[in-house]
């Protein structure tokens, strides 16, 4: 989301056009809906950051905040799921990417056969004597 940032706007939309994981948009009322969606959220050290965190998503900070905002991206960087990156385009597409495969969606379908969900519960149930 660029905001009003009309210049940035284009920027994120020519990233877009080559990524099919990324959307850009302007302006939005609909923040709340939008970060819930997002599979990363790419922000300053901010208060934004509790609200991606509330929502369960990973973080991409810029890291252009000096002063205490230094010690803001520090705390971030301790709670984890957060990684960081200069403001510089190409490297924040960069670490975006990287980012993403981190967080790929899961996969369709069940993460284990029956036969070794059953495999499983039977060694289980046989550890605990039954």
């Amino acid at each position: 989301m660029a905001g009003r940032n009309e210049r940035l706007a284009r920027k994120i939309a020519a990233v877009a056009g080559r990524q099919p994981r990324i959307r850009a948009l302007g302006f939005t009322d609909r923040v709340p809906d939008l970060m819930s969606a997002a599979d990363l959220v790419i922000t300053t050290p901010s208060e934004t950051c509790l609200e991606a965190r509330t929502v369960g998503r990973p973080l991409l900070l810029l890291d252009v905040l000096p002063g205490h905002g230094r010690d803001n991206l520090q705390h971030e960087l301790e709670l984890g799921d957060a990684m960081v990156t200069s403001a510089g385009a190409a490297d924040v597409t960069r670490s975006a990417l990287a980012a993403l495969e981190r967080v790929k969606p899961a996969a369709a379908g069940p993460a284990r056969s029956q036969a070794d969900w059953e495999s499983a519960v039977t060694a289980a149930l046989g550890s605990c004597g039954l």
